[in-house]
């Protein structure tokens, strides 16, 4: 009987770890997502800048930093910068494209960069109406490979086709002055279309254009201003701007006014000053020089105790100490000329204003 026992206790015990080993989920059968990535570990796309115009080519160099894909997850609500565990990154691996589609290679620009959904298809230059499936494309930090489907040719029905406008920043977002980047937002249906009552005589497409000198883009005018033409191309100030040349975007900033983006090339022509004109030279010394002698003149008002309780002298420091920072500021922004940029132009734009504008007061 003892026998009997011991027998069934270890028939038992092997039934619970044979039950066990079968029911246990394995993880390597778990099905991830294939994400191509262009170029072997460590290596990235080489992407070239010829004439100002960005080229990719097909071969790889050693990378300097780790690929970090912007990944988003609409689930989630959270973004990431690595690929997820759910993600099977085949390394050195480009798409095989389909007899209908064509290879097409598009640099990384930073004011759009590439985004990835967690189920692996990219968002390219904003267009979230159509994602790219994960097979067909690869990635890689500075660039991506593309699978785009053919334009047939004699399409009869491009002809009663609506031309195609571009939103910069794509559905659901605006463009963020300060930044100069888009941000996601929540838009009513109740908000006012973009192109007014032109709205309905065109299709709104997403992205930024791609401009032959690369990633510069320019703020050109009010959309209001502009005159939208019946083959999709834009009037502003009475230049013509070809459909795939433009685009139209809310500016978070100026309450949502809609502006219209362009490629740099067709701003508005500012004269050219050559570098090496004395006048670059002579106004910031001069303004130095005026500093220098209102700083004199405190240091003397300060020296002359007697004087300080008079209010005209108390006015008069003030004045001289506006004076003084306004030139200082003047002679800052000369010197630094187009290189200030962004945050900091702004800055010390509104610092100006306010030193001149207390010293008118």
């Amino acid at each position: 009987m003892k026998t009997t026992n011991n027998y069934l206790l270890v028939v038992s015990i092997i039934s619970f770890f044979t039950t066990s080993i079968f029911c246990e989920p394995n993880d390597a059968t778990t099905t991830r997502i294939p994400i191509l990535k262009c170029c072997p570990r460590d290596k990235e796309l080489i992407v070239s800048i010829e004439n100002g115009i960005s080229k990719v080519t097909n071969d790889c160099r050693k990378s300097t930093t780790a690929w970090q894909p912007k990944i988003y997850s609409p689930t989630r609500q959270m973004q990431f910068n690595e690929p997820l565990d759910g993600w099977n990154v085949l390394e050195g691996r480009r798409p095989e494209c389909r007899d209908d589609s064509v290879l097409t290679k598009i640099p990384s620009r930073a004011a759009v960069p590439f985004i990835f959904l967690e189920d692996g298809y990219a968002i390219v230059d904003g267009n979230v109406e159509e994602p790219i499936a994960p097979n067909d494309y690869c990635a890689d930090a500075n660039a991506i490979f593309v699978c785009v489907k053919k334009t047939p040719e004699g399409n009869r029905a491009a002809a009663t086709m609506k031309p195609k406008i571009r939103r910069c920043c794509g559905k659901s977002a605006v463009f963020h002055e300060g930044r100069e980047s888009c941000d996601f937002v929540n838009e009513s249906e109740d908000t006012t279309p973009l192109l007014g009552d032109s709205s309905a005589m065109v299709d709104i497409v997403s992205g930024f254009p791609a401009c032959p000198r690369g990633d510069k883009y320019t703020i050109l005018a009010d959309v209001k201003d502009a005159v939208l033409q019946l083959d999709g191309s834009m009037k502003v100030d009475g230049v013509i701007l070809p459909s795939g040349q433009f685009c139209v975007e809310r500016i978070k900033e100026l309450n949502q006014a809609v502006k219209v983006f362009a490629c740099s090339e067709h701003a508005p022509q500012r004269p050219h000053v050559q570098a090496t004109d004395i006048r670059f030279t002579l106004y910031p010394v001069g303004f130095i020089i005026s500093a220098v002698f209102l700083a004199a003149t405190l240091a003397a008002g300060w020296l002359l105790p007697a004087s300080h309780h008079v209010l005209h002298w108390r006015c008069q420091t003030h004045h001289v100490a506006c004076l003084m920072l306004g030139d200082l500021l003047m002679a800052i922004i000369q010197l630094a000329g187009d290189s200030l940029r962004g945050g900091s132009c702004k800055a010390l734009a509104d610092l100006d204003y306010t030193v001149n504008d207390k010293r008118r007061n």
